[in-house]
């Protein structure tokens, strides 16, 4: 049993044993008592004398109960002071049957401020059991009002703040209170009518011997116009009350089965070893929680009229299509509940799956998604967004026992199912993923939350990050890494890449280091990067995660150029610890393709516009039913379906807290350089990269400019067969000329103009260029 539903249960019941003892000593209060406890001292408990005390005493609840009587009624608020007693019974309750305790706090404060006001109107009174109704606390108050504002608007104004006061109560902790009066006014009616039915019943069995002659002597008994009136009064109440309890279980409709989520075991994330070495002697700490924001717990309260109505609704829709279950259960998630229903054995699968679009109009809920059938289960689910969602913060599921003692190599937090279990991977073992979804749908959030858990996890000596950032904000807050986490590039400044043109040049070098890596182990004789790293303590290897935040606008702008490297790295690196995370807006067959797909086993999809786009990154429907905002499907590698899990949320001043902690401690003193990439053809825009010169010009700029003004002719196929380019990179250095005033603008298929003459013009240019 949960170590904390046990700790719940005691608690419950010690609070409903104190309960009933305060509200019984209070009950059995005599003012008799006091003389009897006068000759004992407070303190006086045991011994003889209170032995002989407590033969005496009117109150059974011994001599403590007397003590405690005497103090609350004569001193506090007198007989009105058990009203508070029954908010401490309202307490064990809550806390014995697992639910909110916020409606026994708002009860409490009722109660008190009830009371006080209840001890002071009985304060106000002349009746001779003024006294100990109200206490000295209550003829106090009346005093106070009656001298102030007098006799008649003391009363007027205690039964106001009386009257709003329950008011208010009723409003916050009965649900539809006018609705539940009816019911039980209805039930009461009922109730009635079968005691007055049961009760002339019995009379007529009784008075049956005496007219038993004269009733076979009739052709029909006589009718008893009493019993007709009761049993039809009995039939009205009964079909009012189905009318207005809808919501009530008949008898052939399943009980609802409500799962009990999982619940996490915090740990104190900062309670571990903060400090560590790193292979320069540099000292690093991991950032603390407390850079995180720190939101109040909110509490799992589950409201069961909400999904009893639920219930009824789903099944009310089944039985229409004659659709027959035979057990339901519930579990309530974050945003979701998912409703798992066993189906009657003659009932296909496929009837119920063509019901989606009719069960979310009869839910009047968007978002509907089923699960036909669940794995590993007999069951179907229906997964139904609740009225109630719950945000996900990233401090609390960072603050659990599963994440502080992890024995992952790279743990990545992805959010909570909806069994509110802490959903945990490891990305060695995904090895690399593909995030897809719509604008604003929480791709950059999920990216931020993966990264933030690498740095919580990890120091600088285990994981090392290439970021690829088209979008040039996204990751902006990292480049506070650069000291610690991010890698350098051969023969460029910046080490987040932000421009596409830059981006092909970056991978090709994480490939060139795969390829290093390779010679490593296969020297090593090893098979993976973790066995090398044990053999080879003194030589170890960061794991490298590369992070693609817009594949989409890569594949526009480079293609094929940006699908190769990314192909083979996903298809090779995972044995030397070269992972990779790539996430785009447009899950389309033409940036998504069937390469890079195969390769990616698992993936994340957020919400999408259509079926397509979710077929295209989960292989089926789903993704285009999800709400948005973290709510995400995971397919791992090792199910057949999906899970659906709400990804918590970390904002970008949180992302930069953590950073800026990092980036302020001292930097190491020997970065992790990738090597230069072997770039023989095509050009990338690269400074010393291979094609470009320090002005922005393409290496080969002046010979195409002399071969140009020689044949006075300026075309790209010219420059092909000359200079042996391909055709990208001839016409990048044909658009260079021009910008450069050597050729005129392109006129259609023709050649270009020559706008120079002679080489002598053509060398004095190039001087003035330079």
């Amino acid at each position: 049993m949960n170590k904390e539903k046990l700790k719940k249960e005691l608690s419950g019941i010690v609070l409903g044993i104190i309960a009933f003892f305060y509200i019984g000593a209070l009950l059995f209060y005599d003012q008799d008592d006091q003389t009897v406890l006068a000759g004992l001292k407070w303190y006086e408990f045991f011994g003889r004398g209170a032995m002989e005390t407590v033969s005496k005493l009117h109150n059974p609840f011994g001599i403590f109960g007397a003590r405690l009587a005497e103090l609350f009624i004569r001193s506090f608020l007198g007989y009105v002071s058990i009203v508070p007693g029954l908010a401490l019974l309202y307490w064990g309750w809550s806390l014995l049957r697992h639910k909110s305790l916020k409606p026994p706090l708002l009860f409490t404060f009722y109660t008190v401020f009830i009371s006080l006001v209840a001890a002071s109107m009985f304060g106000l009174t002349t009746a001779p059991f003024g006294d100990v109704m109200s206490g000295a606390i209550g003829r106090m108050l009346a005093a106070v009002l009656s001298t102030v504002i007098g006799y008649t608007g003391a009363w007027i104004l205690l039964a106001a703040l009386a009257a709003a006061a329950t008011l208010f109560a009723v409003r916050i902790l009965v649900e539809n209170p006018f609705d539940k009066l009816r019911s039980a006014f209805t039930g009461i009616g009922v109730l009635k009518g079968r005691i007055v039915a049961a009760f002339e019943h019995k009379k007529s069995r009784e008075s049956k011997p005496e007219s038993e002659e004269a009733e076979l002597s009739l052709p029909f008994p006589p009718e008893n116009p009493e019993n007709t009136f009761v049993e039809k009064l009995t039939e009205e109440a009964q079909e009012e009350a189905a009318n207005s309890g809808s919501s009530a279980p008949t008898d052939d409709e399943p009980e609802i089965t409500i799962r009990e989520g999982v619940h996490e075991k915090e740990a104190d994330l900062d309670k571990r070893r903060l400090k560590v070495k790193t292979k320069d002697r540099i000292a690093y700490r991991f950032p603390s929680v407390d850079l995180l924001r720190h939101t109040r717990e909110e509490d799992d309260y589950i409201d069961e009229t909400l999904l009893e109505d639920s219930k009824n609704r789903l099944l009310e829709k089944l039985r229409i299509y004659k659709v027959e279950v035979v057990r339901i259960s519930a579990t309530v998630g974050p945003r979701v509940t998912l409703f798992e229903l066993e189906l009657a054995p003659d009932v296909k699968v496929s009837r119920v799956t063509s019901l989606e679009n009719d069960l979310a109009m009869a839910m009047a809920a968007r978002g509907i998604r089923i699960i036909a059938p669940i794995p590993g289960k007999n069951a179907v689910g229906v997964e139904i967004p609740h009225g109630k969602p719950r945000t996900v913060w990233m401090r609390s599921v960072l603050q659990v026992e599963k994440f502080k003692n992890n024995k992952m190599a790279l743990p990545v937090v992805l959010g909570k199912t909806i069994a509110n279990e802490v959903y945990l991977e490891d990305l060695v073992t995904m090895p690399h993923l593909l995030i897809a979804g719509a604008t604003g749908s929480g791709k950059s959030v999920g990216i931020n939350v993966m990264l933030t858990s690498l740095l919580y996890a990890c120091s600088p000596d285990r994981v090392k990050f290439v970021l690829i950032d088209p979008k040039r904000v996204e990751l902006l807050h990292y480049q506070n890494l650069k000291n610690h986490f991010l890698v350098k590039f051969h023969g460029l400044d910046e080490q987040i890449i932000t421009d596409p043109t830059k981006a092909v040049y970056a991978l090709k070098s994480v490939e060139k280091e795969m390829e290093q890596r390779y010679d490593l182990l296969e020297k090593a004789g090893v098979r993976n990067i973790a066995d090398f790293n044990r053999k080879q303590p003194d030589e170890a290897l960061p794991y490298l995660v590369v992070v693609v935040d817009e594949l989409a606008d890569l594949m526009i702008t480079a293609g094929r150029d940006v699908e190769e490297p990314i192909t083979r790295l996903a298809q090779l690196s995972r044995a030397v610890g070269i992972h990779l995370i790539v996430a785009t807006q447009r899950p389309s067959v033409d940036i998504i393709t069937g390469v890079i797909k195969a390769n990616f086993p698992a993936r994340i999809a957020f919400q999408v516009a259509s079926k397509v786009d979710s077929r295209t990154i989960l292989d089926g429907s789903g993704a285009e039913q999800l709400l948005g905002n973290g709510d995400m499907l995971y397919q791992p590698t090792s199910q057949p379906k999906p899970e659906r899990i709400q990804c918590p949320y970390v904002s970008s001043g949180e992302v930069e807290a953590i950073t800026s902690f990092i980036g302020k401690q001292d930097g190491l003193k020997n970065f992790y350089h990738l090597p230069q990439p072997d770039i023989k053809e095509k050009g990338n825009g690269v400074q010393n990269g291979g094609f470009q010169d320090k002005d922005g010009r393409d290496s080969m700029f002046e010979e195409a400019a002399h071969l140009v003004v020689m044949h006075q002719q300026g075309s790209v196929s010219l420059l092909q067969r000359r200079l042996k380019l391909g055709f990208s990179r001839a016409a990048r250095i044909m658009d260079q000329l021009e910008a450069a005033g050597i050729v005129g603008p392109a006129d259609g298929s023709k050649a270009r103009d020559v706008l120079v003459d002679s080489h002598d013009a053509l060398d004095l240019l190039l001087r003035n260029l330079d």
